[in-house]
């Protein structure tokens, strides 16, 4: 990758990039490139699909409600605050 296409991914994802910052991403860029390769050299021949989904674990917490924020708490952190009510701008008109 050279300067030209790192200021045109950057300008496709609507990023800033200095100056001082161009060496160190194409420095970063070519090391992922580089890591992809090693990747795609594994030999995945071993491992089946199933394998894969059976060492997966989806550890899911339980679904509790609870009140750990108390109305004081939210009152220092709300922007607005008026009679136990966190205020929010109008956004429908009627």
């Amino acid at each position: 990758m050279d300067e030209k296409e790192l200021r045109k991914i950057a300008n496709l994802a609507k990023l800033n990039i200095g100056e001082s910052e161009i060496s160190s991403m194409l420095n970063d860029f070519s090391s992922i490139v580089q890591y992809v390769d090693e990747i795609k050299n594994l030999d995945t021949s071993i491992i089946s699909d199933d394998d894969i989904y059976k060492k997966s674990e989806f550890k899911l917490r339980l679904d509790e409600a609870r009140n750990d924020l108390k109305r004081e708490d939210l009152a220092k952190i709300a922007p607005s605050y008026e009679n136990g009510y966190v205020v929010v701008p109008k956004v429908i008109e009627t």
